[in-house]
């Protein structure tokens, strides 16, 4: 499946959209991803019926989808379709963007930097960033 760039207001994306986004973004704490077939595991359903959800070939009880949300870490309100749904929805999708661009991870990493150093490294990204910007408005 194709990762959407997230709902506007009027869109409803399918559930199998939304849950193949939370499946990618849900690591091991070693930050390896977890797969449909340890997705399916944990919540106690067959990797067949998990892939029929993320087709749309299969459409999940209510319970299941609970299941779901506590075991991705959403809200249940994550898969509805109300106003504050799709605001959640477009805040998990601005995070897929961002993780597969490894934003995550240099986000994670600069976490455990001091006041201090963390603004040396904003510094040089601030410094690498006008650079870019000169060779593209020169080249």
């Amino acid at each position: 499946m194709s990762e959407s760039t997230g709902p506007t207001l009027g869109d409803v994306e399918p559930f199998g959209v939304l849950l193949e986004r939370l499946i990618r973004l849900k690591k091991h704490d070693d930050g390896r991803p977890y797969t449909v077939a340890e997705v399916a595991e944990e919540v106690s359903i067959s990797k067949s019926h998990l892939y029929g959800l993320l087709k749309g070939s299969n459409e999940p009880s209510l319970r299941l989808t609970q299941l779901l949300a506590t075991n991705l870490g959403v809200e249940l309100e994550y898969f509805g379709t109300s106003e504050r749904a799709r605001e959640i929805q477009g805040q998990y999708a601005l995070l897929a963007r961002l993780s597969r661009q490894g934003i995550s991870d240099l986000a994670f990493r600069a976490s455990e930097l001091s006041p201090n150093a963390l603004s040396t490294v904003l510094d040089f990204i601030d410094f690498q960033a006008s650079r870019d910007s000169e060779n593209h408005t020169s080249g």
